[in-house]
């Protein structure tokens, strides 16, 4: 199945992923050499960011990219480095900007299924009514592996309460 790391991996230049673990749910990106891992002692250089919050890890910059609700990310940019992200973004960021209920409404639901025993569930709904929003985002995945006892199941949730006037926002972001 897709995830948000093929996406990078298939459409950003420069970018590569790697599979130290054997596990597809945890794989490393690579960005011109540098690298976002979920794996405790290798070399981070890049910074993740999610609506402006740092998902690095506080020790050792750890990214764990198997805890993001993929079906509530609206859109993905990669930067290159800029001293504006942070100190450990020596080869660049990636920021993430979810969906909220000013932004999607609306309610949806897919199933997946693949080799291996992968499938995936995936359920948002979102509405607006006036100066209040709410989006809710739940995802489940389970893959049996391709080896033995390689087994991986995963279940994300994520939910956001908007409220705005003029041109501020305030959000409660659960996930």
């Amino acid at each position: 199945g897709a995830t948000v790391l093929d996406a990078l991996g298939t459409q950003v230049a420069g970018a590569s992923l790697t599979d130290t673990q054997g596990n597809a749910m945890f794989q490393d990106l690579r960005f011109h050499g540098f690298e976002a891992s979920p794996l405790q002692g290798a070399p981070q250089g890049l910074a993740v960011y999610q609506n402006g919050v740092r998902l690095n890890e506080a020790f050792g910059d750890t990214v764990n990219w198997d805890a993001i609700p993929q079906v509530a990310i609206a859109r993905m940019d990669v930067w290159t480095s800029n001293p504006v992200f942070g100190l450990n973004a020596l080869g660049g960021s990636v920021g993430l900007l979810m969906k909220n209920g000013f932004t999607w409404q609306g309610a949806d639901a897919s199933l997946q299924g693949g080799s291996y025993g992968h499938g995936m569930a995936t359920a948002q709904w979102g509405f607006s009514d006036g100066a209040f929003g709410f989006y809710g985002a739940a995802e489940t995945v389970t893959d049996r592996g391709w080896r033995p006892h390689s087994q991986s199941n995963l279940a994300r949730l994520y939910a956001d309460a908007g409220w705005r006037s003029g041109g501020s926002e305030l959000h409660l972001i659960a996930s």
